[in-house]
């Protein structure tokens, strides 16, 4: 069962910007919403895909690992406010 539609988004826009929009859904053969909808869904998704993805160079990856691998010893500062926090649990 297909999700309910019930949210709306309005934007205000010039008299060429709807017409090329009116255009391009035609020429997909989609309703101006259709169109709007699946443009706007399709460059959502790329945009979150690149802000969720970090692309390191080999130098930087070996630093990552190399700090996973070998992490630094806690300073004291660290330790109390771990105990602190577990002192709040």
């Amino acid at each position: 069962m297909p999700a309910q539609k019930n949210q709306r988004i309005d934007l205000r826009l010039s008299m060429e910007d709807k017409s090329m929009i009116e255009e391009a859904a035609a020429m997909t053969n989609q309703t101006v919403t259709q169109f709007m909808l699946n443009s706007a869904s399709e460059r959502a998704a790329e945009i979150i895909e690149q802000h969720r993805r970090i692309v390191l160079n080999d130098a930087s990856w070996e630093q990552v690992m190399d700090a996973i691998s070998n992490p630094p010893m806690p300073v004291a500062k660290l330790k109390r406010a771990a105990r602190r926090l577990k002192d709040l649990e």
